[in-house]
């Protein structure tokens, strides 16, 4: 999937800081779990929010899959 579709898949940006080796540990995770260090955070990020009580919206990564 070319970055523009991804973007329009996932249409919001974050960015924060984190104490050093966080980086690295999350890329190590991402690749024990075959998948890209986005994606094993936004896994992770929704896990904990929905954990904490927050409602998310549904993903509806099957119909944008289709998009590109």
């Amino acid at each position: 999937m070319q970055t523009a579709a991804r973007s329009m898949t996932f249409p919001e940006f974050l960015r924060f800081r984190a104490e050093r080796g966080v980086a690295d540990a999350v890329l190590e995770a991402a690749r024990k779990r075959r998948t890209s260090a986005s994606e094993y955070l936004r896994h992770a990020l929704r896990t904990q929010l929905v954990s904490d009580g927050v409602d998310l919206p549904p993903l509806e990564l099957a119909a944008n899959r289709n998009v590109a």
